[in-house]
Order: structure tokens, then sequence, then C-alpha cells
């Protein structure tokens, strides 16, 4: 279907597309799947669950690797904005709300609501829950920039909030529970949860093609002189904004995908294995076809096309 979209489930794979939603296990078999009708599909993905929703639509739908489990049907009450889930399967909805400029849900890894903020001055671009789901980290565009918003879940007190003058972050991930990551054109910043700016990694004259905040405990970017590519730098950056190691490409890459302390890159001529600090695992040479490659936590990978998903071990 059209605007296929992928997330890793644990060693499975979710899939989500305008017409069907698909959740398999890790051996490739069917364990949940339902036709819809997406403009705009999105997934996100946990080993324990998936979540599925239309973006700019109203519903959105919870399923499990466990076929014994129903899936949930969610209707937050509003347009679905953007949405995020935590390695433990508690997700976020950010829906339009009449008067408000977004309303952030938090919900547990069962579908319950568990929390709810309305935000008054910023619009909402992200928001993310902490994988002990302590914490919320919401990612708001204000007049003058953006400005990161930290809630504890057990209060309805904001717990600290940090201004970015000048700038516009569009992604944010916690690393760890008690650091997150922003991501912007300009580079990453690292705050505390509260509030405090632990550093940070500027592109200087690059341009951020592409990038993965699924890594323990980094992120990995691929960055270009060139804002169109024609090759560049794949490089590795710790929660502190500190550079892990970086690999030099003479080609686009067409995917890119962390798991564990390890980073997958594809472009069209290889498929490379790194280490988190960018030493070479495995190398393999060839025209690559697939859509994108998604790297598994338990090492392996799947390369993924519009109907079909390889295998590959390293």
């Amino acid at each position: 279907g059209a605007g296929q979209v992928f997330a890793a489930a644990g060693n499975g794979l979710a899939m989500a597309s305008s017409g069907s939603i698909e959740l398999m296990d890790g051996g490739g078999t069917t364990v949940f799947k339902q036709v819809v009708s997406y403009d705009t599909p999105a997934v996100f993905a946990c080993e324990g669950a998936a979540l599925f929703c239309d973006l700019g639509g109203e519903t959105g739908v919870l399923a499990f690797p466990d076929a014994a489990r129903e899936a949930v049907r969610l209707s937050p009450g509003g347009e679905i904005l953007t949405a995020s889930m935590n390695s433990s399967g508690w997700f976020t909805l950010t829906t339009s709300a009449a008067g408000y400029k977004g309303l952030v849900g938090v919900y547990n890894n069962e579908g319950a609501l568990r929390y709810q903020w309305w935000s008054g001055s910023g619009y909402v671009l992200k928001a993310a829950v902490s994988p002990d789901n302590r914490m919320l980290a919401v990612l708001c565009a204000e007049t003058g920039g953006g400005k990161l918003h930290l809630f504890r879940l057990d209060s309805e007190i904001e717990q600290a909030a940090a201004e970015i003058p000048g700038e516009l972050p569009f992604d944010l991930a916690f690393f760890g529970a008690d650091r997150v990551c922003l991501v912007g054109e300009k580079g990453l910043r690292f705050f505390d949860t509260d509030g405090t700016e632990k550093g940070g990694y500027d592109l200087g004259d690059y341009y951020l093609l592409d990038y993965d905040l699924g890594g323990q405990g980094f992120a990995v970017m691929f960055v270009s002189p060139y804002r169109t590519g024609g090759g560049g730098l794949i490089e590795t950056v710790d929660r502190d904004g500190t550079l892990l190691g970086f690999a030099e490409t003479e080609q686009n890459v067409t995917s890119l995908s962390a798991a564990g302390r390890q980073v997958l890159a594809m472009t069209a001529g290889s498929l490379t294995l790194y280490d988190q600090d960018m030493t070479v695992r495995s190398e393999t040479q060839g025209f690559m076809t697939a859509k994108r490659a998604l790297l598994r936590p338990n090492g392996d990978a799947l390369l993924l096309s519009a109907y079909s998903a390889g295998h590959i071990r390293f």
C-alpha cells in the first residue's frame, strides 16, 4: 500500500500502509492484521506492543505480539498530530484540542490514559515518555524558538523547562531515564530532566540528512556538505554530545538504523554494520534494492521491500 512505514517490534516487525496494518513475530508469522483507510500511516513499536495511527486522523490501534491479547482501539478525541512509544510500551498521543495548541496524552502499555497536558503557548512538535515511565518530555514551537517542557507523571506541576532561543528542534528522545536528546538542523542538544543543558553537538557547515536515536545511549547521523547529499559522514554521538566515531562515504545513505551498540547503514552499493565507535564489523557489497534496512536488537537485520522482508545475519 501507499505510504508504507515500518518499525522494529522487538525481533518482530510492525508495518502500516494506507490500506492495512500488520504485526509479525520474530519468525515472520502474522499475529495481527487489520484493513484500514489511513491518509498518513504511522507506526511505533517495542518488544511488547505496536502502536498504529493515522496522522491527521482521530483513531489508532494498539496491538500485541501475544495473539491471545485483544488489540485496543484508541479514540483520543481529536486529530492525532504525533505519537511515540518507549521501550516498555508506554506511549504518547498528541492531538488537537479546542482553545489549545496541542494536548499530550500519556498511555500505559495496556492503552489506559495515565496523564494529560494541554499546551497553551506553544505548538507541540513531539512528546516522549522516559524508559522508567516516570517522566514526560514535550518539545514545543514557541514564538522565539523551541522550548522543552518536563513533567513527572505523579504531579500536575511542570518539573522544569528549557528554552532554545533562535532555534527550532524538531525531534526528541530519552537517552536513559534522566537525559533528553533534542534534534535540530544545527545538531543535537542534551538536557537533564531538571532542565539543565548537559552538552551538544554542532554540525557546523554540514546538513543533517538522516538520523536514528534507537541506539543504546547514542545517536547516529548522516551529514553531508551538500543539502541534496552525494556523500558525507556517518557520525555517532553519546549522551553528552561527545563524538564517538565517524565513517566517510562517497554515496548517499539510503537507510540508517541503530540498535543496542551497533549501527547499520545502507547505500545503493553496500550494507555495512558498525560498532558505535564506527568500527566496521561487517560489509556486504552489491546493488541494494530494499527500501530500508532495519537492525534488530538481537544483532541481525531485515531488508525491507514493498512486498517482503529478507532476513540477514552478520
